[in-house]
């Protein structure tokens, strides 16, 4: 029941958006009364948690791997970071203004970037790297992901995927 409260909850974000997302209209969607909710989740805030641990796991198998750090290594996990926000455009926002609030996954994540650019940028200073990068993937995959979340999932054109990867490949080559 756990699963199916968090993937009901994604489902609403994705239609509504986190903004307007509530224990109450998830209790509804699930044919529940809005108590059960609680059995599983103490509040939104832990249901919030479980979800961003959801969507965050697609990274493990790729950050567990990461033992030969290279560019084009740093260059498909972005890829699959920007990746992340277009499947979730719902929760976009939300992960962009919380994205360091100390989920674990999160954490990991940005752990995981920060070690591959310190061995693919040895020269760089970390931080504002990390910084950078993060910046550029959050503001294309807001603008994809806004106008995806308006027009109810909007694929990406080959175009716009082949356009965002040699935007990333320049910004790799600069740093």
């Amino acid at each position: 029941m756990k699963q199916k409260i968090i993937q009901t909850a994604l489902k609403i974000c994705e239609k509504d958006g986190y903004e307007s997302f509530s224990m109450r209209k998830l209790a509804t969607k699930l044919g529940v009364d809005p108590m059960a909710v609680y059995h599983y989740f103490e509040n939104k805030d832990a249901l919030t948690l479980a979800m961003v641990e959801q969507i965050f796991n697609r990274f493990q198998d790729q950050v567990a791997v990461v033992d030969k750090p290279s560019k084009s290594t740093l260059k498909i996990i972005l890829y699959e970071y920007w990746n992340l926000f277009l499947d979730y455009p719902g929760m976009s926002l939300y992960l962009i203004k919380n994205s360091y609030n100390g989920f674990p996954s999160v954490v990991t994540f940005n752990q995981t970037l920060e070690y591959l650019i310190e061995k693919v940028f040895p020269k760089a200073d970390i931080e504002k790297t990390l910084n950078i990068i993060i910046d550029f993937i959050h503001g294309n995959a807001l603008a994809f992901s806004f106008v995806s979340y308006k027009k109810q999932k909007v694929k990406l054109s080959p175009a716009n995927q082949k356009e965002f990867e040699s935007l990333l490949v320049y910004l790799l080559d600069s740093l």
